[in-house]
C-alpha cells in the first residue's frame, strides 16, 4: 500500500512540476519586453505600465480605455484608430522602441484632437478623415503585431520537452515505467522564426512629407524606391501615395527603411501614351481632368457638386419665376 501511494504522489508531483514550468514559460513569453503585443493582450491583462492614456487631446483612465477596447468599431473609423493607438502607446510605455511609428502615433493624436469631446466620434471609414484614421491604424497594426520589429514577425510558441498525462480509472494503480525518462526544463525559451519565402509586407498610405533622391517620407517613415522608378519623375511633396513594401534595417539603431514593392500616386493621373500628367489638388474643382483621365475622386467630388448647384439654381429660378408671376 505504501509503495502504491509513493508512486502515485511521485507521478502527481512530476505532472504538477511540468505544468508549472510550461505556465511560467507562457507568462514569460507574454511579458517578453522585446516584442509588441496587440490590443487583445492589453484588453485581457490586468497589469498595465500606466494608469491612464491620452488619446488626442483627452485623458482617459484605465477603466475608460478598457471600455473603448471592448467597444466594437461597428463602422466607426475613430474606434478603429483608437484601438490600435491604445495598444501602440501601451507598448511604448512598456519600454519598446517606437522609432518606426513615432510619427504615426503623433499624427494619430493630431487627427483625434481635431474633434471635440471624447471618443467615439462616429466617423465613417469612407470619408476623407475616416480614410486617414484607417490608414494610420493599418500601420499601427503592423507595429503592434511585431511586423516592424526585427525578430517579432511571428508569435512566440512554446514546445514542452515532455508531456505527462494522468488517467484515473476505478481500481487502477498508478505506476511509473522505468524505461520512460521524464525531463523537466527549468525555463521555456520562446522562439520566433520567419518562414522562408514569406516576407513581411506592410501598407502605408498618406501624404508625402519629403523627397530625398529616391527616398520619400510618409508619417516620418522612410520609403525607398528603385533608382529607376518612373514615379520619381512625377511624385511631389503633398501627393497622396499608397505604398506596399518590406521593412529592412536595424531596430536597435532605429534605422529602418521600407523598400517599396507597389507604388500608387492616388491624386495623379498619367497618360502612358503621351506622358501627360494631371494632378488633383484635392482642395477645389478649378482644375478639371482631361478626357483621358479617369480621375474618379475629382469627378465624384466636383461633378456631383455641379449637379447639386444646377438643381439648386433651377429650384431658385422656379421660385423666383413663381414670385414674379
Amino acid at each position: 500500500m505504501f509503495k502504491k501511494r509513493f508512486l502515485f504522489y511521485l507521478t502527481l508531483l512530476l505532472t504538477l512540476g511540468l505544468t508549472l514550468t510550461v505556465a511560467i514559460g507562457q507568462i514569460t513569453a507574454q511579458d517578453n519586453i522585446t516584442c509588441p503585443v496587440g490590443q487583445g493582450y492589453w484588453k485581457n491583462t490586468p497589469t498595465w505600465p500606466v494608469a491612464q492614456l491620452m488619446l488626442g487631446s483627452q485623458t482617459y483612465t484605465q477603466v475608460e480605455v478598457l471600455i473603448l477596447l471592448n467597444t466594437p468599431p461597428a463602422g466607426d473609423a475613430s474606434l478603429i484608430l483608437a484601438h490600435q493607438l491604445i495598444a501602440a502607446k501601451l507598448n511604448v510605455a512598456k519600454g519598446l522602441d517606437s522609432t518606426i511609428v513615432a510619427g504615426v502615433i503623433t499624427q494619430g493624436d493630431a487627427v483625434l484632437a481635431s474633434f471635440t469631446g471624447r471618443l467615439p466620434y462616429n466617423v465613417a471609414p469612407s470619408d476623407a478623415t475616416g480614410q486617414t484614421f484607417v490608414n494610420l491604424s493599418t500601420i499601427l497594426v503592423s507595429y503592434n503585431e511585431g511586423q516592424l520589429t526585427l525578430g517579432c514577425s511571428l508569435p512566440a510558441t512554446l514546445t514542452p520537452t515532455a508531456a505527462a498525462t494522468s488517467q484515473s480509472t476505478p481500481n487502477a494503480t498508478a505506476t511509473i515505467t522505468p524505461e520512460a525518462t521524464l525531463e523537466v526544463t527549468p525555463e521555456a525559451t520562446p522562439e520566433a522564426t520567419a518562414q522562408p519565402g514569406t516576407p513581411v509586407i506592410i501598407v502605408i498610405e498618406g501624404p508625402v512629407q519629403a523627397i530625398n533622391i529616391n527616398i520619400i517620407t510618409i508619417y516620418n517613415i522612410n520609403i525607398q524606391l528603385a533608382d529607376n522608378d518612373p514615379n520619381l519623375k512625377i511624385i511631389q511633396v503633398g501627393d497622396l501615395v499608397h505604398i506596399e513594401g518590406s521593412p529592412q534595417g536595424s531596430v536597435v539603431t532605429g534605422n529602418i527603411t521600407i523598400i517599396a514593392i507597389t507604388i500608387v500616386i492616388i491624386n495623379v493621373e498619367v497618360d502612358v501614351s503621351t506622358g501627360q500628367v494631371w494632378r488633383d489638388d484635392n482642395d477645389s474643382c478649378a482644375n478639371p481632368p482631361p478626357p483621358w483621365a479617369p480621375a474618379h475622386g475629382w469627378r465624384k467630388r466636383c461633378e456631383n457638386k455641379d449637379n447639386k448647384d444646377d438643381k439648386h439654381d433651377n429650384k431658385d429660378d422656379k421660385k423666383h419665376g413663381k414670385h414674379d408671376d
